[in-house]
């Protein structure tokens, strides 16, 4: 009996054991996430401010905390997707390629949203595959819940105009105005589209609504300036180029409107 008592004792202390351990754990686990969701806040507060050396340095000690999260990974993504530009509008190569390699980390994660599929479209548009970026931006507007089509559609829209489809293009970026009526950047791709269909009262109609949603934004001008100039609207076009020249200075496109201002002169 007194052996029986015996083991029973030594069997309560291994399970009291095993639980401190397992509480322990989660404790210890519980700690991690909070530590590493706290470096995502931050991360995203730096690259809301544009400070992406930062914002890289936090999502970094985020992800050894917890490596796998699609969250800090399509965070990590978006830091390289936000330095891809250079000046005079040439590509970063690398920043490209590290933000493909991390979004497609992220879509390896069984909790990825959709946002990551509509933003690694993004990169594949930019890398000229436009048909894996038709795919993905279509797998997220499958995806129950998804709030933001708009975005996919306006993808889809782009590589259908990078393929010499404008006409597919400009029903994809109806599409998106239908969900979203404010993103200038979908009036002015619709207007790139209708222009290239001879279509022009309508390219200038979806120029000069891109400019109602962004004042400052200079393609839009430029696209504006290009089709009443080829409709013989010289005074309105030079409104155009004159707008641009004042918001660049010193620039190849500043120098390249200078130019079409000359051949508006009599």
């Amino acid at each position: 009996m007194k052996v029986r008592q015996w083991r029973g004792g030594i069997v309560w202390c291994l399970w009291v054991g095993l639980m401190t351990q397992l509480i322990g754990g989660c404790a210890s686990s519980a700690r991690m996430r909070v530590q590493a969701d706290d470096h995502y806040r931050l991360a995203q507060s730096y690259l809301g401010n544009e400070a992406h050396s930062l914002a890289e340095q936090e999502i970094r000690k985020a992800l050894v905390l917890w490596p796998d999260d699609a969250r800090y990974l399509e965070c990590l993504a978006f830091i390289h997707q936000a330095q891809i530009y250079q000046s005079q509008g040439t590509l970063n190569a690398t920043r490209l390629q590290l933000a493909g390699e991390a979004y497609q980390r992220a879509l390896q994660q069984a909790d990825a949203p959709p946002s990551v599929l509509v933003n690694y479209s993004t990169i594949l548009l930019l890398n000229g595959r436009l048909d894996e970026a038709i795919a993905m931006a279509q797998r997220a507007l499958q995806v129950a819940g998804y709030d933001q089509p708009a975005r996919a559609y306006t993808n889809i829209g782009i590589a259908h105009l990078n393929k010499g489809a404008p006409a597919q293009a400009v029903e994809h970026f109806r599409k998106a105005v239908d969900y979203q009526a404010n993103l200038p950047e979908v009036h002015h791709n619709l207007g790139i589209a209708y222009a290239g269909m001879g279509r022009h009262p309508e390219a200038i109609r979806a120029f000069r609504e891109a400019l109602r949603f962004r004042p400052s934004y200079v393609d839009a001008y430029l696209g504006l300036g290009n089709v009443l100039r080829t409709e013989g609207r010289n005074e309105e076009a030079r409104g155009a180029f004159e707008r641009i020249l004042a918001l660049v200075t010193g620039s190849d496109l500043a120098a390249n409107v200078r130019e079409q201002l000359q051949s508006l002169t009599p």
